[in-house]
């Protein structure tokens, strides 16, 4: 039964009996509209800030702990190129194709020369660079890309007591920078406590591993910040 339908015609209506009058409301002001309107009187719009890049759904879906302990530029190269081609390789496969082509010695490790050649190998274009910003790996991940950055594994959560010895782990020979992970994202939700989000192939609590700002730019440093981006947007 609708509102209307629950009076007969001669019972009292609400607000028409007893003197007492409903008011109808006010029309809006358009002119007030337009000067409360963000943006008309001068002020600029607001807008909300701009959201940090952080790691989505699958970014550790592809992890795994490396097999040999000096593979890591191997395995490294492997999240990315199961994610871009599509097809599941194994570090085998891939540390086999790598030591054929003299990027890889196992025992030994990748040099950085060579970091990126595997995905190159298999139709994924990179591009390599040095000296970029916490800012610029953002932006590669916001377009897309794969990241893969070199670090000083005695660097890397140094400060962490419960931390592995990453220096087994370690892929690069004769370097400074002797260890290869993925950046996927970061967290920066405590601003007192920023944070790099990593997929470590070195550590078996590698896949999303967050470790400080801080860490991972003293880490980074000694590679001079050495970067290879792989595929998304700005490679197609």
């Amino acid at each position: 039964m609708s509102f209307e339908d629950s009076y007969d015609d001669g019972d009292p209506q609400p607000g028409a009996d007893d003197g007492i009058a409903v008011e109808e409301p006010l029309p809006p002001d358009p002119v007030a509209d337009l000067e409360t309107a963000p943006g008309l009187d001068g002020s600029p719009p607001a807008t909300a800030p701009a959201p940090e890049a952080t790691t989505g759904p699958d970014d550790t879906a592809g992890w795994h702990e490396q097999q040999a302990t000096h593979s890591c530029a191997v395995v490294s190269q492997e999240f990315l190129l199961d994610r871009f081609t599509g097809v599941d390789h194994t570090e085998e496969e891939l540390a086999a194709v790598a030591e054929a082509h003299g990027w890889y010695r196992p025992g030994v490790g990748t040099p950085l020369d060579d970091v990126g050649n595997l995905l190159e190998y298999y139709d994924v274009p990179v591009e390599r660079s040095q000296g970029e910003s916490l800012d610029s790996l953002a932006s590669a991940l916001s377009a897309g890309e794969g990241v893969l950055v070199a670090l000083d594994s005695d660097e890397l959560l140094a400060a962490d007591p419960e931390s592995l010895e990453l220096a087994d782990a370690a892929g690069i020979p004769d370097q400074g920078a002797d260890h290869v992970v993925q950046v996927i994202g970061f967290d920066r939700s405590d601003p007192d406590d920023p944070r790099v989000v990593l997929n470590d192939p070195g550590r078996p609590d590698g896949a999303g591993l967050e470790v400080p700002e801080a860490d991972f730019l003293r880490a980074w440093d000694d590679s001079q910040r050495l970067t290879v981006t792989a595929g998304g947007n700005r490679h197609a």
